[in-house]
């Protein structure tokens, strides 16, 4: 019992410093708030040349929504969560070794997944705060509208979501301990992303994207979050997507945890921590 409570103070503590240098850069909170939001712009005034409005029949036929604004504007909301988790928590021990504490970290008799589940929990505070920002923006601007009824479902499928996603990013983050890179990696999954999951585009319009979306927790979460706010259609396969998403947590939260407890002892092992 001692030694959980020493746990859950040094997490904690962890949690309290990452949120103090987050908040020693409040330009930053600025900015992750609004322009995740000013980035899909110029997809949607692409999109409003090309069918000449707000609204397309095609689109609706692929989304059951002509509103192809909000789909857009959607997606990047959320999307939010993901692309701070691969770079919060899956850059997080990474930046240590800049700052030079991560050996203080790994000779520390903490084990480094407290810390790491620290930061997550930081990461996901953050995410949260900005993801309100984002939809009272979304609201207000572009006429979507968030009710109470719509948002609680809306916070569990986000839960489901991002436990196995912080599940792949743990493990993501033991990775950059073995290779000692990490912008490059995290581009590529961004990207990999934005091809098979529908954060900008009904994936629908390919088969090959339509079928491997399916692999990908992201998918199952923005069909559903769009059915329940643009459709008012809470009650669509909402029970089959929470299972779904319970089952891939499982599996992420699983597979993340015993990768990185072995890459974490592989780079103490071969003592590479330091190396950059």
């Amino acid at each position: 019992m001692r030694a959980l409570g020493v746990e859950l103070r040094a997490l904690g503590a962890e949690f309290g410093k990452t949120i103090r240098i987050w908040l020693s850069y409040p330009i930053m909170i600025f900015f992750w708030a609004v322009f995740p939001l000013i980035w899909v712009m110029p997809y949607v005034f692409q999109g409003k040349a090309l069918v000449g409005g707000a609204t397309s029949e095609s689109f609706r036929q692929l989304t059951g929504s002509g509103n192809y604004l909000a789909f857009v504007l959607i997606g990047a909301m959320i999307s939010t969560f993901v692309f701070s988790a691969l770079w919060g928590v899956g850059n997080s021990l990474r930046e240590e070794t800049y700052w030079g504490t991560m050996e203080y970290i790994i000779a520390s008799p903490t084990h480094p997944l407290v810390i790491l589940i620290g930061k997550t929990l930081a990461e996901w505070a953050w995410s949260t705060v900005m993801a309100v920002f984002q939809a009272a923006i979304i609201g207000i601007f572009f006429g979507v509208r968030f009710t109470i009824d719509k948002v609680l479902p809306i916070i569990l499928l986000v839960g489901l979501l991002m436990i196995g996603f912080y599940g792949f990013a743990i493990a993501f983050a033991g990775f950059t301990l073995l290779i000692k890179e990490v912008h490059g990696w995290v581009h590529t999954l961004e990207w990999i992303f934005f091809l098979f999951s529908p954060i900008r585009y009904p994936v629908q319009v390919n088969p090959i994207t339509a079928v491997v979306s399916t692999l990908i927790p992201l998918t199952w979460a923005l069909v559903a979050i769009r059915g329940i706010i643009l459709l008012n259609k809470s009650e669509v396969n909402f029970w089959q997507t929470v299972l779904i998403l319970v089952i891939m947590d499982a599996v992420l939260l699983t597979a993340g945890y015993f990768l990185f407890v072995y890459l974490e002892k592989k780079t103490r092992r071969d003592g590479t921590v330091g190396m950059h």
